[in-house]
C-alpha cells in the first residue's frame, strides 16, 4: 500500500542573481492515503486475462500455466503438480471459500472485478491452511471512486451486468451479477442416445463490495459473493448408463450453491505495520437426486473470523503473525445405494454396497495460529521462517506445520528460491460422514520441497526452472479383503501414500511493441501406494509432458490477437479387458478392469486462438471478442468407456472413446455506459 508521500521543489527567482533579492520557494505537496484503494488489476493477472479461448477468465488460464492440468476432461477442475483437485484450497480477499469454478469449468468471478490472482502450486507460506495441493488466492478489486457507471457483457457464453460508482466522499460500492447461455446449446426437450434434458443447465454468480475510506489509515468493507449450478436430464433405459447400470433409470438433477458475506477492517500504520479482521458467514447447499428415489442433500453453515498483523520489528526482520477459527455445521441426509470407491480404485463397481438412509448432523470447529518472519539477512539472503499450529476437533487431531523458504539474490538477474513445509488437510466429506464413511478417518498430510532458479535475461525476457517434490500421507482408502477385520464396517480407512515429483522451465516475454507471452514446458510424474498391499500405481492425473505456448499482440487501439496451444502426453487410465455379469441385473454386462492407471491416453493438444476490437457506440466504450476454441478439431480422448449393446456377449463388446470439446467458435460484446 502507498505510503504518505511528500515533494518539494525550490525554483530560483530569474533575477536570483541579485544577493539583495530573497529567493522564492516553491512547495508542492502530494499526499497519499495509506489506505489507498486497489482498484486496478495487476500486469500479472491483465496477462493472464488475455490468454486465448478463456473469456476473458484469468483463472481459466492456470491451465496455460506449467504444473496444472484438467482432472477429468476439458471442463474438469484444476489438478496442481500431481495433487487430487481435493486437496486444494481456495480463498476469495482472504477468507476460505468452498469453490471458484462452475462445473462446466469456468470460474465464478466478473473478469471486471479481479485485481489480483496467485497461484500457489507448492511449499505455500503458513498463513494458508486445509490444503495439500495448491492454493488459489483471489483478490477482488476494491470499488472506484467515480460517477455511477454500468457494464454490460454479452456473449454465447454468459451474460453480465455490472453497476459501480461513488456514493459518499470516501465511499464506492459495485455489484455485479452473471448468468450462463449453456441452456441455449442445450435446451430443455432436448434428446440424444435415450438421454433427454428436462432442466437446462445454468450457472449464475454475484460479487458485491460496499467500502468506505476511514480517515487516512482504515479501510471498512462489507462484501458478498455466490454462485450456483443447476441441471437435469432423463436417463432412460435405452441410454448408455441405463443398460449398463439400470440403478440410474430416471430423472438425474444437480443443485449446488454457495453465498457468503464479509465484513472486512484493515488498518495501515507506520513503518509496513499493517492489520486485518475480517468476518464471514458462508452457507453451502448440495442436492442430488438420480435414479428411483436416490438422492444426496446437504446444507452446511460456516462462520470465519481471521485476524493477521505485520509488524517490523529488530533489524532487518518482519514479522506476521495470525489467527483463524472456523466453525461448520452440517446437516446432511441420503437414501442411496453407495459405492465405497476412491481415486485409486480401478473398478468402483466392485465397491458396490446395499441401499441406505440417514439424517444427521456434523459440527466441525478449527482453530489455527501461525507466524512467519522475513530476516533479511544482508543484500543477498533472506530467509522466512514459518510455523502454523492447527487443531480439528472433529478428526481430534493437532498439528505443527513448520515451512522455509531462502531466497539466495545471487546477481542483480539470478535469483534462487529453496521452499519446503508440511501441511495437512480435512478428510474428503463421503470418506469422514458416520454410516456413509468413517468418522475416525484422519486427515491426508503431504511434505512439500521446491528448488527454483530464476533468471532477468534482459528487460524483456525472464526464464525460471522448478524442481518439486511431494510427499502424501494418510490418503483414503476403500476396504477390500487386504482391509484389517476390525476395519471392515469403516467402509474407509487411511492406508494410501502417495508421491508427486517434476521440473517445470518457463520462459516469457514481457510487453513491448505489442506483444507478449509465455512458454512453459514441465515433466512430472506421480503415484499412489497401497499401504496394505505395498503396490504402487501411475496416479490416474499423471501427465509426464506438458508444453504450453500464449502469444498476444496489439496490432494498434483497435485490435489485439491471441492464441494459445497446449500438447500433452495422454493421462493414465485403467484398462477395460473385457466383460463380467451384472450380479444385481440379468442379461447386463459391467466392464472388467485390468491393472490400475497401467495404460495411457492418446497424445493430447490444442489451438485456441481470439480476436478482440474495441470501439464506441453512441460516445461509449465496446469491445467485441470472438474466438475459436479447438481451432484445429482435433478430436481429445479423455478416457475409454464400455458402450453397451443388445447383442453384447462376455466376448463380443464395444469400447468407445470419451471425446473433449471439439471445435466452439463464439462472439461476445462488452459495453460500459
Amino acid at each position: 500500500m502507498p505510503m504518505d508521500a511528500l515533494a518539494a521543489s525550490e525554483k530560483e527567482d530569474e533575477n536570483a542573481e541579485k544577493p539583495s533579492k530573497t529567493k522564492d520557494v516553491e512547495v508542492i505537496e502530494v499526499v497519499s492515503k495509506r489506505n489507498q484503494a486497489n482498484t486496478e488489476m495487476t500486469e500479472q493477472t491483465e496477462q493472464l486475462m488475455s490468454v486465448a479461448g478463456i473469456g476473458n477468465d484469468p483463472l481459466s488460464a492456470v491451465y496455460s500455466l506449467p504444473g496444472i492440468v484438467y482432472a477429468g476432461g476439458d471442463t474438469g477442475s484444476p489438478a496442481v503438480r500431481g495433487s487430487s483437485p481435493d486437496d486444494n484450497a481456495f480463498y476469495i480477499d482472504d477468507m476460505p471459500v468452498g469453490y471458484i469454478f462452475h462445473l462446466f469449468g469456468d470460474s465464478i468471478f466478473n473478469e471486471n472485478l479481479i485485481q489480483d490472482f496467485s497461484l500457489h502450486p507448492a511449499a505455500f507460506g503458513s498463513e494458508y491452511g486445509n490444503a495439500t495441493g495448491g492454493v488459489f488466492d483471489v483478490r477482488l478489486r476494491d470499488p472506484r471512486q467515480q460517477d455511477i457507471a454500468t457494464t454490460i457483457d454479452l456473449s454465447m457464453l454468459k451474460s453480465g451486468l455490472m453497476v459501480e460508482g461513488e456514493t459518499f466522499e470516501d465511499q464506492a460500492f459495485y455489484v455485479s451479477y452473471r448468468r450462463s447461455q449453456i441452456h441455449l446449446f442445450l435446451p430443455e426437450g432436448t434428446e440424444e442416445d435415450g438421454y433427454t434434458v428436462f432442466k437446462a443447465p445454468v450457472s449464475e454468480d454475484y460479487q458485491g463490495k460496499y467500502q468506505w475510506l476511514i480517515g487516512d489509515a482504515h479501510k471498512l468493507t462489507l462484501s458478498a459473493s455466490g454462485a450456483s449450478d443447476t441441471g437435469g436430464i432423463n436417463i432412460s433405459e435405452n441410454s448408455e448408463s441405463g443398460k449398463l447400470d439400470p440403478d440410474s433409470i430416471g430423472d438425474f438433477k444437480i443443485t449446488t450453491k454457495f453465498d457468503s458475506q464479509n465484513l472486512s477492517w484493515q488498518y495501515y500504520g507506520d513503518e509496513q505495520k499493517i492489520m486485518q479482521l475480517v468476518a464471514g458467514h458462508t452457507v453451502n447447499n448440495n442436492k442430488q437426486i438420480y435414479g428411483q428415489g436416490q438422492f444426496i442433500e446437504y446444507e452446511e453453515e460456516v462462520y470465519h473470523l481471521r485476524f493477521s498483523s505485520q509488524i517490523t520489528w529488530l533489524d532487518h526482520h518482519k514479522l506476521g503473525f495470525g489467527l483463524d477459527y472456523s466453525k461448520s455445521d452440517v446437516d446432511y441426509s441420503f437414501d442411496i445405494i453407495p459405492y465405497y470407491c476412491t481415486e485409486n480404485d480401478a473398478d468402483c463397481d466392485k465397491n458396490k454396497g446395499d441401499r441406505i438412509q440417514d439424517v444427521a448432523n456434523l459440527v466441525d470447529e478449527n482453530i489455527a495460529v501461525y507466524m512467519h518472519d522475513i530476516w533479511q539477512l544482508n543484500n543477498s539472503w533472506q530467509l522466512t521462517m514459518g510455523l502454523r499450529a492447527e487443531r480439528n476437533d472433529y478428526t481430534e487431531q493437532e498439528f505443527i506445520h513448520p515451512r522455509f523458504a531462502l531466497d539466495w539474490f545471487a546477481t542483480d538477474a539470478l535469483t534462487v528460491k529453496a521452499k519446503a513445509g508440511t501441511y495437512s488437510r480435512f478428510p474428503d466429506v463421503d470418506t469422514a460422514l458416520k454410516k456413509l464413511g468413517n468418522p475416525k478417518i484422519k486427515s491426508p498430510q503431504a511434505t512439500h520441497y521446491s528448488l527454483g532458479f530464476e533468471y532477468n535475461i534482459s528487460s524483456l525476457w525472464f526464464t525460471s526452472v522448478d524442481v518439486y517434490h511431494k510427499a502424501l500421507t494418510e490418503l483414503p482408502r476403500s476396504i477390500d479383503e487386504n482391509t484389517p477385520e476390525s476395519d471392515w464396517e469403516s467402509n474407509y480407512t487411511d492406508d494410501t501414500s502417495g508421491d508427486a515429483q517434476g521440473v517445470e522451465w518457463l520462459v516469457r516475454r514481457e510487453r513491448e511493441d505489442g506483444w507478449f507471452g509465455w512458454a512453459s514446458l514441465s515433466w512430472s510424474q506421480s503415484q499412489r501406494t497401497d499401504d496394505l498391499t505395498n503396490i504402487t500405481s501411475d496416479y490416474y492425473l499423471d501427465t509426464p509432458l506438458v508444453a504450453n505456448v500464449v502469444a498476444n499482440y496489439q496490432l494498434n487501439e483497435h485490435w489485439d490477437f491471441g492464441l494459445r496451444f497446449t500438447l500433452r502426453s495422454g493421462a493414465k487410465y485403467t484398462p477395460i479387458i473385457g466383460l463380467r455379469e451384472n450380479p444385481d441385473y440379468q442379461d447386463h454386462f459391467l466392464p472388467e478392469y485390468g491393472e490400475l492407471n497401467s495404460k495411457t491416453l492418446p497424445v493430447y493438444h490444442r489451438l485456441d486462438l481470439e480476436a478482440n476490437y474495441k470501439t464506441t457506440y453512441w460516445g461509449y466504450d465496446a469491445q467485441w471478442t470472438m474466438a475459436v476454441i479447438n481451432a484445429m478439431a482435433q478430436k481429445n480422448i479423455s478416457g475409454y468407456y464400455y458402450e453397451p449393446s443388445d447383442n453384447d456377449s462376455l466376448t463380443e463388446y464395444n469400447i468407445s472413446g470419451e471425446e473433449d470439446i471439439g471445435v466452439f467458435p463464439y462472439i461476445g460484446l462488452k459495453m460500459t455506459f
